[in-house]
């Protein structure tokens, strides 16, 4: 084989520091784009004319639908009466 020394790994202190620094920069970076961003046109209400005026119309609505009531199967209107109770003996 090959006669090549071992790749020697990274102390934990330094891949901790890297991390850190990495992190850090990319923090940094992040508050940059927002600080640089424009402010959104909502914010800015004033146009060429003047403030934006919206026009609010108040419509009454209509009344309530008719009630409509549909009887089926005909009848007397009262409810048939209750089942008699029942002893739960021989039946006699």
């Amino acid at each position: 084989m090959t006669d090549r020394a071992p790749k020697r790994r990274w102390s934990k202190r330094i891949v901790r520091t890297t991390a850190w620094t990495t992190a850090a920069a990319a923090f940094i970076s992040a508050l940059g784009a927002i600080g640089a961003a424009p402010t959104p046109a909502a914010a800015n209400r004033d146009g060429p004319a003047g403030p934006v005026r919206q026009k609010i119309m108040i419509v009454d609505p209509a009344g309530p639908a008719p009630v409509q009531v549909i009887t089926t199967g005909g009848g007397t209107a009262a409810a048939p009466p209750p089942p008699a109770p029942s002893t739960g003996g021989s039946g006699g």
